[in-house]
């Protein structure tokens, strides 16, 4: 026994239009501007913490990790720009940076404190 059936269209829903609505022009540059912001001054401070972190972690001689750590500051900075205007969200790279800074500052004084060598 065959039966056939056809297939009918689904039932006509509204149509969404193709794009999102946009936010209002003051908008789009405050969250640039909040982005710059959290690049330049969040960023410096995400990548100066990183670099006194490595360099009392990192082994070898303390120059020798100074200038490692320093030299890889470079690539954190960078990166930390570059995710800064990447990332969907700008409340997520404010808080990316301040968790992650405040996470540094942490280990930075407790390395001090532990072993107070500079």
């Amino acid at each position: 026994m065959t039966t056939s059936t056809t297939l009918a269209a689904p039932p006509a829903t509204k149509a969404k239009s193709a794009k999102a609505a946009k936010p209002p022009p003051w908008r789009r540059r405050l969250d640039v501007a909040a982005r710059g912001v959290a690049a330049i001054f969040l960023g410096y401070l995400f990548a100066a913490l990183t670099t006194a972190v490595l360099a009392r972690v990192l082994p070898g001689p303390r120059a020798e990790a100074s200038m490692a750590a320093t030299l890889l500051s470079f690539a954190v900075y960078a990166s930390v720009a570059v995710w800064a205007f990447a990332d969907a969200k700008t409340w997520r790279v404010w808080l990316g940076l301040t968790a992650g800074s405040g996470l540094l500052a942490a280990i930075l004084w407790l390395s001090l404190t532990l072993e107070p060598r500079l």
